[in-house]
């Protein structure tokens, strides 16, 4: 059975509060209608997501729950990982391959400029910058999250154009 990768990017977030981290930033109220907007046209096309996978940045987390609210999906399998937060897209593939291979269906919830290169690694039609609540959907011809590669990817969608 094949499995598939969903890129979503955090949602639309406020810059406003100078006293907050950049790990603590909150969504703006545009980002909160773009996500759950994205999160609707998500659940008419697709039906296979076993496990969210979110940076443990606010806006990022905020942005796995609204998504995983919209879709009926239960919050129990959205997994809040650390590294997503700062790491590069290699370490990003690298844990993507140590996914659990019963899940199908797996999406990461993280940030630009990593996910516009995780997203490159596997499109012919290679994306300039993937803009907040942006979705990219990579079906791999694998039966191993260990096995995905360029060469596998049967099918690309997404929610937005290059």
């Amino acid at each position: 059975m094949a499995k598939t990768l969903f890129i979503l990017r955090h949602a639309k977030s406020s810059w406003a509060e100078s006293n907050k981290s950049d790990k603590d930033r909150a969504l703006k109220v545009k980002g909160i209608s773009d996500i759950i907007n994205t999160a609707r046209s998500f659940a008419q096309k697709v039906n296979t997501l076993d496990l969210i996978v979110t940076s443990s940045a606010n806006r990022a987390v905020h942005t796995a729950v609204l998504f995983a609210e919209t879709i009926g999906f239960p919050p129990q399998k959205i997994r809040i990982e650390p590294m997503v937060y700062q790491a590069d897209d290699q370490e990003l593939v690298e844990m993507i391959k140590r996914f659990p291979n019963d899940c199908h269906g797996v999406m990461i919830v993280g940030h630009n400029p990593t996910l516009t290169y995780l997203a490159n690694r596997f499109l012919a039609d290679r994306i300039h910058e993937f803009p907040t609540s942006g979705l990219v959907g990579i079906v791999f011809n694998v039966d191993s999250w260990s096995e995905i590669s360029p060469e596998k990817v049967k099918t690309v969608f997404r929610s937005f154009d290059l």
